[in-house]
């Protein structure tokens, strides 16, 4: 074992089964556990070194860091702060790396967070607000849970409330994430067994943020990317309705508003899009390009041939243009015209011989008498021809 070299993807499968076998012994034998701390880190850091030997610093810390915030989680004397602390000491002399307090204080911070002591979790957290988002919102709602509980500012003579102190502090740490723009989901000890207590403080906090600040694109734009990521399409669909309205005029809100119809098989809704982009942004070869690929997918002749003739006059390069043609003949069953289409391809541009190689290979499925593996055919052509042409025109999806 100690002279075999894994993999990378390897050693992070057998690493997340190591995890979840201590996940699962911690949620059985937790009084066991907490009655002999140091006995069990130091049997974990001891299987750990044993299956993994020659595992990065950074590796080792960020398992003991999932194991720390499982043994307080799993535990009945989690939220004595005492007992948190004891078991963060016992985990702090088993880090390697010189930092290694910082994944400890993260960890710490996020189980009082789960808890509800937000004060406490205020002083663990607030120092790594800008090293990722979800962080950053942590920390912004422990100061807006805070100023819940103090009474309204109130102007004098008047009834306009004003926000208190620790208001203003989250306010101004959501401020402060829109300029810094920290990546989401970037820290390890952010990988949590459950992690929907801090999903649920994020949108708690974006919402606000689109509240207090309704001008700042960002809250929109990291929202979107955490919906994406976390497929979920409600909150996608809401945050694209807001951003589509408050920067209606936005090529970016507008390109995911396309594909987001498409993904949602609503041409009609994709083509409105295409038709406002189009307006929007006459000089620019992107709207043309979309509604191109549009066409492409419902097979529409007459809007195909539009397209195609626009995106021509908007300078968009004839070998992808032919590209185009060759996929449009086999999506509407021309596999002659295609056939003759992809020679007259390959004699033109011989330095997309390769490709052309590949699409060849792709087609011949279009001929197939089982409708599954046309059906996959179909699918590989589109988002191949697609990539292809985004790559080349330099375009983003």
């Amino acid at each position: 074992m100690r002279d075999e070299k894994l993999s990378d993807a390897i050693v992070y499968d057998r690493l997340n089964l190591l995890k979840r076998d201590f996940c699962g012994y911690i949620g059985r034998n937790s009084p066991k556990i907490d009655a002999n701390l140091v006995v069990f880190f130091g049997h974990v850091v001891s299987a750990l070194e044993n299956s993994f030997p020659g595992l990065s610093d950074d590796t080792h810390d960020e398992f003991l860091d999932a194991i720390t915030f499982k043994v307080l989680d799993a535990s009945q004397n989690g939220s004595d702060f005492e007992y948190i602390k004891k078991v963060a000491s016992s985990a702090r002399r088993l880090k390697k790396k010189p930092d290694g307090d910082v994944g400890i204080n993260i960890v710490i911070g996020l189980k009082l967070l789960k808890i509800g002591d937000y004060e406490r979790a205020l002083q663990f957290l607030r120092n790594y607000w800008h090293r990722d988002t979800l962080i950053g919102t942590a920390v912004a709602y422990c100061y807006y849970f805070l100023s819940q509980s103090e009474s309204p500012k109130v102007a004098p003579g008047s009834d306009i409330r004003r926000p208190n102190q620790n208001e203003l502090l989250a306010r101004e740490k959501l401020i402060d994430l829109a300029r810094v723009q920290p990546p989401v989901n970037h820290l390890a000890q952010l990988q949590v067994e459950d992690p929907s207590f801090l999903q649920r403080i994020f949108w708690h906090m974006i919402h606000l943020g689109l509240e207090w600040f309704p001008s700042e694109k960002w809250f929109i734009e990291v929202g979107l990317r955490q919906a994406t990521l976390t497929k979920n399409a409600e909150v996608r669909k809401e945050l694209l309705a807001i951003g589509s309205e408050r920067f209606y005029s936005d090529l970016d809100f507008l390109r995911e508003l396309y594909y987001f119809k498409l993904e949602n098989r609503d041409s009609a809704g994709a083509a409105h899009v295409v038709s406002q982009l189009i307006t929007q942004y006459p000089n620019e070869p992107e709207p043309v390009y979309l509604g191109l690929k549009l066409s492409l997918l419902t097979t529409t002749k007459n809007a195909y041939h539009s397209f195609r003739k626009l995106a021509a006059a908007r300078g968009i390069p004839p070998y992808t243009l032919e590209l185009f043609d060759f996929a449009f003949d086999l999506m509407t069953n021309e596999k002659t015209d295609a056939v003759h289409r992809m020679a007259e391809f390959e004699k033109d541009y011989p330095r997309l011989q390769y490709y052309a190689i590949a699409l060849r290979y792709i087609s011949m499925d279009f001929s197939s008498a089982d409708q599954s593996r046309v059906k996959k055919a179909k699918k590989a052509l589109l988002d191949s021809v697609d990539q292809f042409c985004l790559q080349e025109l330099n375009l983003k999806k």
